[in-house]
């Protein structure tokens, strides 16, 4: 096989994989993205190599066809990433809550919990 179509070979891997991702990002799948990784990995050193012996391997519109799945699996891990930091925070503020630093002190009395602060006005003249 030439490098030419190997480069053909890894864009069509690198993209099958890059489908694959979102796919398993939408399903809720987030186990499966550390097997992407490493191979996602491994599919775009072999494309840069072969791109480095022929930049024309592959043409203009199969690279931007990549770039955009790229860009859209970026976006969906991103999304699913700030989720997961969303879900933490919550579950540490719940865990607040309801701890000592939460909804009682120290010696076990209920904390006065307002979700907002009584205002003082200075009276004085």
């Amino acid at each position: 096989m030439s490098d030419r179509h190997k480069a053909l070979a890894a864009v069509d891997a690198l993209a099958l994989l890059l489908r694959k991702e979102i796919a398993a990002v939408e399903a809720g799948e987030f186990s499966d993205l550390v097997q992407f990784s490493t191979e996602k990995v491994r599919l775009s050193e072999m494309l840069e190599k072969y791109l480095q012996d022929d930049p024309q391997a592959v043409s203009k519109a199969q690279l931007l066809d990549l770039k955009d799945l790229i860009l859209r699996d970026k976006h969906y891990l991103q999304v699913a990433q700030q989720a997961t930091a969303d879900v933490i925070q919550e579950v540490y503020n719940i865990r607040e809550r309801h701890s000592i630093a939460g909804l009682y002190g120290p010696r076990g009395s209920k904390r006065d919990n307002h979700a907002t602060v009584s205002a003082t006005v200075d009276k004085t003249f």
